[in-house]
């Protein structure tokens, strides 16, 4: 019994069961939310891409400015949050993936890294409805 108890306590089981749920609920969610999700990662994404060119470079920084890095992300979110909750929460689980990465959380940074591909992937291939991208 106490040994289940233990399990419940690990702050990286926890999360990963966290970023489970948060996925489920995500897939089942109408197309338009998970559209807004994957924009908010492509909008993290291409932030992260013209800042550092690649995780290589990111790892080289400084902490602190990997740290500014994180707080701009956060601001963005909280900007996003009263326009499209969708693209909000998209960039939150961007910031979430990159610093499980950097931790080494591997299992949830694969897991979550496998999903907002996906997400994003999906955002850049919808067009508007008069055919543009």
């Amino acid at each position: 019994m106490i040994h289940l108890l233990q399990r419940r306590s690990d702050p990286a089981r926890s999360e990963l069961d966290e970023i489970k749920r948060v996925l489920r609920c995500l897939k089942l969610s109408p197309a338009q939310t998970r559209c807004a999700v994957g924009a908010g990662v492509c909008l993290a994404n291409t932030d992260f891409m013209r800042q550092f060119g690649g995780m290589q470079a990111f790892r080289q920084i400084p902490s602190g400015d990997r740290e500014q890095f994180y707080s701009k992300l956060s601001d963005l979110e909280s900007s996003l949050r009263s326009q499209e909750l969708g693209m909000a929460l998209g960039v939150g689980l961007y910031r979430i993936w990159l610093a499980d990465l950097l931790a080494g959380r591997r299992d949830a940074a694969e897991l979550l890294g496998e999903e907002l591909t996906e997400l994003s992937r999906r955002a850049s291939n919808v067009r508007t409805p008069d055919g543009r991208d």
